[in-house]
């Protein structure tokens, strides 16, 4: 019933984006944007959807579960960014992409600075580090199904991605932000369904019954700093920290590109607020801080107490223990909702990069829309076969791909990309300067630990980054006038104009 259940939830979406590519234009523009044509109904799901991933329904619960409701810091900086971009950053990015119809917000950069190596630079950057948390989501497939049906991990990443090929192969940009709204509700009910099922089986009296349970065998688990002390004071503001950087994630950057208008930007940062922050992540927190720990402490419990890498599935072995393998596969293909909505822009977002700023951008300037077309799609099949060898590798536990991995090389950019938008006085000099040094400072941690300082690695590194950018683009010539007036002057006439 399981398999049949997940073929056929596999066929409709593939029959989705046939669809999406009969109705799409055959223009790069359309296919790596969606014509520029989103509303905010759209973008709103596109955006949440490409966030709340695989990570939200295993990894984040994951963290909560072993470590106590700490990390829940994390989630409110990356609300905290994501409203700083809607409300400062996003607008001039979607207006100066608009006028001078760049596809791609590295092209918008080195056009900014007017430096192609800055360009070569920023792709190879963002590109390592966004490859690995593709990874993420097919790996989390794989996990889920191993739990609900005892697979190995491959049976669930091959799936993924053999969907994923489909998807962005042929619906780009729109297919992708369409199916986010769909695969996002289903998301969205499995998730929340699942919780409230357990509830009802497990806990009839409520969260104050788990909660009960962690005050008699586990007290430390429900506050700060944890059993194991990890998220003390100075922990959580490095974490709050880490969270906002989630402004400099390029999925979500490219999203504020597909803008239909600029009143999208004015809703966006409240929807944030209040339906992602104060109602959706409130569902994997509840499930990580309160019921899974409570649920491992119960007596003669079906799912004892977990740690490291066992604890990823920590939901779906409870889901799956505890209520009907109907239900447990509808959570599954909830998962892989997750997983798809946020791989797709992932995927689509990489290999934009590869082909509009690295083949099409550096290498062949002159190739007509449909080589672009035809690159990025040739890119998208690399590129996923890259993402599936690190799943199959399965190196960290879930959570680092984004915290440990993706999130510092993502935050490299940040300077150059929030100075090139919000600083006239930016300059090439110190946007390559910045990120080089920052970037080569993260692969040294990376391979020798010590030399981060005992810091989350996005800290030191962003400090080198930001100082040296700050330091030499104030030392350095002023940018060309022409410069300026393209994304300063022109940028701010277009924003003041009546929508």
């Amino acid at each position: 019933m399981v398999i049949v259940l997940l073929a056929a939830f596999g066929v409709g979406v593939l029959l989705l984006a046939v669809y999406g590519y009969k109705v799409s234009a055959k223009t790069a523009e359309d296919y790596m944007l969606a014509g520029r044509g989103i509303g905010i109904a759209v973008m709103f799901f596109f955006a949440l959807f490409a966030i709340s991933s695989v990570w939200t329904f295993y990894a984040y619960p994951s963290i909560l579960y072993r470590h106590g409701p700490g990390f829940v810091y994390f989630i409110w900086g990356c609300v905290a960014g994501f409203v700083i971009l809607y409300m400062f950053i996003g607008p001039r990015l979607w207006a100066v992409c608009r006028l001078n119809r760049f596809l791609s917000p590295i092209e918008a950069l080195a056009a900014r600075y007017e430096s192609p190596g800055l360009r070569l630079i920023v792709s190879i950057v963002l590109l390592g580090s966004i490859i690995p948390y593709i990874a993420d989501q097919s790996l989390g497939v794989g996990l889920g199904l191993k739990a609900l049906l005892g697979f190995p991990p491959v049976v669930g990443i091959l799936y993924i991605s053999l969907l994923l090929i489909f998807i962005v192969l042929l619906g780009g940009m729109r297919i992708t932000a369409w199916v986010n709204v769909l695969l996002g509700l289903i998301y969205t009910v499995a998730f929340l369904g699942s919780l409230i099922f357990i509830m009802t089986r497990v806990f009839p009296g409520g969260l104050s019954e788990a909660v009960t349970v962690l005050q008699t065998k586990e007290p430390a688990l429900l506050t700060t700093p944890g059993p194991e002390g990890l998220f003390r004071p100075a922990v959580t503001s490095i974490v709050f920290f880490v969270g906002i950087l989630a402004f400099t994630w390029p999925h979500i950057v490219i999203s504020t590109m597909t803008a239909q208008d600029k009143t999208i930007f004015k809703w966006m940062p409240a929807l944030a607020i209040i339906v992602a922050g104060m109602f959706f992540y409130t569902i994997p927190f509840v499930w990580g801080a309160m019921v899974a720990p409570a649920i491992s402490r119960l007596p003669g419990t079906l799912v004892p107490p977990l740690s490291g890498k066992e604890a990823d599935n920590i939901v779906q072995m409870i889901i799956t223990s505890y209520l009907p393998p109907w239900f447990s596969a509808f959570v599954l293909m909830g998962v892989i909702a997750a997983a798809i909505s946020t791989a797709a822009v992932q995927l689509m977002t990489a290999s934009i990069i590869v082909a509009r700023d690295v083949i099409h951008g550096l290498l062949v300037p002159g190739g007509s829309d449909q080589f672009l077309i035809r690159t990025t799609k040739l890119s998208i099949v690399a590129i996923l076969l890259l993402s599936t060898g690190i799943a199959f590798w399965y190196p960290v536990e879930l959570a680092q791909y984004l915290v440990g991995i993706a999130i510092p090389g993502f935050a490299q950019w940040g300077p150059p990309f929030v100075g090139g938008m919000l600083w006239k006085r930016a300059t090439k000099e110190g946007a390559v300067s910045g990120i080089l040094a920052g970037t080569l400072y993260l692969i040294a941690g990376f391979i020798y630990r010590p030399a981060l300082l005992g810091l989350h690695p996005a800290i030191p590194t962003l400090l080198i980054n930001v100082t040296l950018f700050v330091v030499i683009s104030l030392c350095t010539s002023c940018p060309n006038p022409t410069v300026i007036r393209v994304f300063f002057d022109d940028v701010e006439d277009f924003l003041s104009k009546k929508a």
